[in-house]
């Protein structure tokens, strides 16, 4: 969806399941696997936990298909849920999609940096 390679048919069928408590619309949302692959794992690398940065890629690709307002929910709820963001600590790498627990390497400026990013498109106002 971010590169707008997608019909607004197949745009629609994704965010769907995006979307999904069932699949990615977890705690902290769009993780790195659905609930429902069985190689799902809150803890793996790769396997369920939230990167900021995809985090912030899946939400343009909504915003670029007209899901603005369904992004920013998702945003709110990143914000409201993921551990550590509202206090004075480092910003994680990634966080668990089901408890939003900080997890993978301390003091990560990509992180940072899509966090910063999250904020100025989703957030200040224009």
């Amino acid at each position: 969806l971010f590169n707008g390679a997608a019909t607004q048919a197949n745009a629609d069928a994704v965010v769907k399941v995006m979307l999904d408590p069932k699949e990615f619309n977890t705690f902290v949302p769009l993780g790195t696997a659905a609930l429902t692959n069985p190689a799902f794992g809150a803890d793996i690398y790769w396997r369920g936990r939230v990167w900021v940065d995809q985090f912030w890629f899946g939400l343009k690709g909504m915003e670029r298909y007209g899901y603005r307002d369904d992004a920013l929910k998702l945003a709110d709820t990143f914000f409201r849920h993921a551990k550590g963001l509202t206090a004075d600590g480092p910003i994680q790498e990634n966080y668990n999609p089901l408890t939003g627990a900080q997890q993978g390497a301390p003091n990560f400026s990509w992180s940072a940096a899509h966090l910063f990013m999250l904020y100025n498109d989703f957030f200040r106002k224009q």
